[in-house]
């Protein structure tokens, strides 16, 4: 297991611990009981309040339900085979990709998903590592200053022949005019020259906006749903 520091930057989630496990896509690998139980106590020891997993697959989303945790966040598990995949960017004349510093864009997801599921400096950190090459990248309306601040970014990683859509995000004020389609492009297009052969990416089930976008470019679900749990420490 590996953890990730307290949510205390904007202070708004109190005592929540979130921990990514190495498992979490993997649909037979699981946690045993013993490690469980360590894991939690060692967390409790520390002062937590709530303890919540990273997205887990069906084997381990079970049996850390069996140890009280419960149903947080229920995602759709998307893949799609980068053969041949079509990288066409509609709307290129008003958008454009480019680099990003890590903290502009922790801000950008605060300011896309809330407090609540934001990643923080240390979220973000743990994923720039996760997978062996990483591409982080943000998008600007074409014509603006270089350095104009961004209005999203996207943060996609590749290990061996399979990539991963790990996060993408765009302000509310300027979704569904095209940044998020180019941000897709430009992860599928890296993906495939990274080496990868599919690239994955996961959305609540309920985001009918993001699903749609997805399925626009050719990704289908891989027949299970991910689970990102949690569990209240005082109990």
């Amino acid at each position: 297991f590996s953890s990730r520091r307290r949510h205390t930057r904007y202070g708004t989630v109190t005592g929540v611990q979130t921990c990514a496990l190495p498992i979490c896509h993997n649909p037979t690998v699981t946690p045993d009981d013993a490690t469980i139980d360590a894991w939690i106590e060692a967390v409790r020891q520390g002062g937590w309040q709530r303890l919540r997993t990273s997205a887990l697959a069906p084997a381990a989303a079970d049996v850390l339900m069996r140890h009280g945790f419960r149903v947080r966040q229920e995602l759709e598990f998307l893949s799609l085979d980068l053969d041949g995949a079509d990288t066409t960017v509609r709307n290129a004349v008003r958008w454009r990709i480019g680099s990003v510093r890590a903290s502009v864009a922790v801000g950008l997801d605060i300011a896309a998903f809330g407090d609540e599921w934001a990643m923080d400096d240390a979220a973000l950190d743990h994923a720039l590592h996760a997978t062996r090459d990483r591409r982080l990248v943000a998008v600007r309306r074409r014509g603006s200053p270089p350095f104009a601040r961004p209005i999203g970014f996207c943060l996609t990683g590749a290990s061996d022949d399979s990539a991963y859509l790990q996060r993408l995000a765009v302000v509310p004020t300027a979704r569904r005019a095209g940044a998020a389609h180019t941000l897709v492009a430009d992860a599928i297009a890296w993906a495939g020259s990274a080496g990868a052969r599919r690239i994955f990416v996961n959305t609540d089930v309920d985001n009918a906006a993001a699903l749609s976008l997805y399925e626009r470019w050719g990704f289908v679900p891989v027949g299970f749903h991910l689970r990102v749990l949690e569990r209240d420490l005082a109990t």
